[in-house]
């Protein structure tokens, strides 16, 4: 208790110190423990991304939309299959119509359908296409089915796609990096504070390395903390606590080791 009350009151003492290295440790060591969730959590819009062309298909709703997605995707080519129900069906035709002044009811038209879209892979050949496309009404029945012409990806689509596949390459890197570099700053500076405050204490009370155990102390009360929250609500990542917790230590007794009181 003695080292912690001496924690709280350095954060009193100093508090954009102490918050600072309250804030950036504590997200430092939840990241690093769910680095793998937060990592899929932020790429899982790439499945959204096409990479090279696409169509969409209308079939009728008495079909078996999942199996007809699950074959399509088993084709050679077929980058992703990703479909709209026949509610959001439904919905599109009537905002479309709702401008178009027809006689007659939205209730009356036959609206039972599911919209496909067949994204490809880039690069794929015109042939190669047309035999997916040629799949898909053999499997459905040409009357049971309605083909939209299959449309090359946008130079806007394609853009995104390298900023993306550039930003998953290196982005992480870069901003854990980068965020790891401030931490230190922050607790070279909070450590700082606390090595001050210590002084007299060891000088008077015939401590040893007070500075330390306190930083110590901080560190494995938000380690531990962070780790209850992640078991209970979050997705551990064994490696990412293990590189937290050796940093955490590492860098701790390097600071207050290398620190000398200047009186």
């Amino acid at each position: 208790m003695f080292y912690l009350n001496l924690f709280i009151q350095n954060v009193r003492r100093h508090p954009f110190w102490g918050s600072a290295f309250f804030i950036t440790t504590s997200i430092m060591v939840l990241c690093a423990m769910n680095f793998s969730s937060i990592e899929n959590y932020i790429f899982k819009s790439s499945l959204s991304l096409d990479s090279g062309p696409s169509f969409h298909a209308l079939i009728s709703g008495d079909q078996n939309h999942q199996r007809i997605s699950r074959k399509v995707l088993e084709l050679p080519g077929v980058q992703k299959v990703s479909f709209s129900s026949k509610e959001e069906i439904q919905s599109q035709v009537k905002s479309v119509l709702s401008g178009v002044d027809l006689q007659m009811k939205f209730d009356d038209l036959d609206l039972n359908y599911v919209g496909l879209k067949i994204s490809l892979e880039q690069g794929l050949q015109p042939r190669s296409q047309n035999l997916i496309r040629d799949y898909l009404v053999r499997l459905v029945g040409a009357s049971n089915v309605t083909l939209g012409a299959t449309k090359s990806i946008s130079r806007s689509q394609l853009l995104k796609n390298q900023i993306f596949s550039t930003f998953r390459e290196w982005g992480v890197l870069v901003v854990s990096i980068s965020f790891v570099i401030i931490w230190a700053l922050v607790a070279v500076g909070f450590s700082v504070q606390v090595k001050k405050s210590s002084y007299l204490i060891e000088k008077f009370q015939r401590r040893s390395k007070v500075g330390l155990k306190v930083m110590l102390l901080a560190t494995m009360t938000i380690f531990i903390t962070s780790f209850a929250l992640t078991i209970s609500i979050g997705q551990l990542s064994l490696i990412g606590m293990v590189l937290g917790l050796v940093l955490l230590l590492a860098s701790t007794a390097f600071q207050m080791r290398s620190l000398q009181w200047q009186d």
